[in-house]
């Protein structure tokens, strides 16, 4: 019989902590095997309401202050405390204590220095944020933070391999804890995959869903659309999650304006996660075009494994080693390099191509099912954080 274990995780969310790891892995697969008690800790969204609540099959905790100003020092004391609390909570013959702390260098540098109170800490890091977040003087602290913080962690993990790597660099006396993918949450059902039908006089619908931020370079996917329509393509595409500036700015290019009018190009406002599902049901190609810029790397794109969980085929952008490998072990879309031209070819490839989008579609759903579940990720977890899986 395996001894208790309580999972203390710092996340670097605001309750409510809706995201892909956190919902499949942390408070859904983690949480399900009968010897682990989660908890997970997040920020609060007021200074009064932070009773904990039930989160799935965790118990959440919104103890954390905004990471804001004075309130990323006060954390420090905050996360020390908890971990002293759960750790004294917990003191009892046949129960341990594991850390894990997500991105955040504060919370982390606490969990360093209570190191000796708990028997495993584990590091993970989805983003470069000592590289790519705020300012100068901002990646600066954090990037002395995770490294005199470092010294205390047991294992490091990331969303990719090579997110995994630079963790290890962070922390060099750590041993590596293997990569877990952003995942999808729930998969559309094999019936609606099997029976989907692309309407001939409507075209294929290609989706978009995500941020239309300027880093995303969203002004080189719809001049290539509009080139796709002018050479005479029947499809419509559907942009999902701009604001109303960010909607304002691509409008301005080049033929964006004339293609919404005529209802073949629609831009949508942010979607809650609960309904991402229907939308997608009601489309038939995932739009995962990523500029290759260094950022992006490491990244694991989550809208991509959405896109897949519900059947979709997909066209998605070479230089992100995580998407590349998505694509090519499913065989459920193509890939373009990020060149106008290039992505021309493959909407108008697809778009002609309406078997091959329902064929290619399958064959996503199919490796959604086999490979994109955090299932199959659970007994790697469970080893990096030093325990063991029912």
């Amino acid at each position: 019989m395996s001894r208790t274990t309580i999972v203390v995780a710092f996340l670097d969310k605001a309750w409510p902590p809706e995201h892909s790891f956190v919902d499949g892995m942390l408070a859904g697969e983690l949480a399900e095997q009968r010897h682990l008690r989660v908890r997970l800790i997040v920020s609060r969204t007021n200074n009064v309401d932070t009773a904990p609540r039930r989160y799935r099959r965790a118990c959440c905790l919104p103890s954390l202050y905004p990471r804001r100003r004075v309130g990323r020092l006060l954390n420090l004391l905050v996360a020390m405390g908890l971990i002293l609390y759960q750790t004294r909570r917990e003191q009892r013959p046949g129960r341990r204590v594991v850390l894990f702390v997500r991105n955040d260098p504060v919370c982390l540098l606490a969990a360093s220095l209570l190191r000796g109170r708990v028997d495993h800490l584990v590091f993970q890091s989805s983003f470069p944020h000592e590289q790519y977040s705020g300012n100068v003087l901002k990646r600066t602290i954090a990037r002395y933070l995770y490294r005199g913080a470092g010294i205390g962690v047991d294992a490091v993990m990331g969303v990719s391999p090579e997110g995994t790597a630079r963790a290890r660099r962070l922390c060099p006396s750590a041993s590596n804890g293997g990569y877990i993918p952003l995942l999808a949450d729930e998969q559309i059902s094999s019936q609606m995959v099997d029976g989907r039908k692309i309407d001939p006089a409507v075209g294929p619908i290609f989706v978009y869903v995500g941020t239309h931020s300027r880093n995303r370079e969203l002004r080189v996917v719809l001049s290539a659309i509009v080139r796709a329509l002018k050479e005479g393509i029947i499809a419509r595409f559907r942009f999902v999650g701009a604001n109303h500036d960010e909607e304002n700015q691509l409008l301005a290019v080049d033929g964006v304006r004339g293609s919404v009018k005529s209802g073949l190009i629609r831009f949508e406002r942010p979607l809650p996660r609960s309904e991402i599902a229907n939308l997608l049901a009601n489309c038939d190609v995932g739009i995962s075009l990523i500029p290759p810029r260094q950022v992006y790397y490491e990244s694991s794109p989550t809208k991509l494994a959405e896109y897949m969980g519900a059947g979709l085929a997909v066209i998605a952008s070479r230089g992100i080693p995580m998407q590349e490998r998505f694509v090519q072990e499913s065989g459920g879309g193509i890939l373009v390099d990020w060149t106008s031209d290039a992505i021309v070819q493959g909407i108008v490839e697809l778009a002609e191509n309406p078997d091959q989008i329902v064929r290619l579609g399958r064959r996503s759903a199919t490796y959604a099912k086999e490979a994109l579940q955090y299932g199959a990720y659970l007994q790697q977890f469970c080893k990096t954080l030093s325990i063991d899986a029912d």
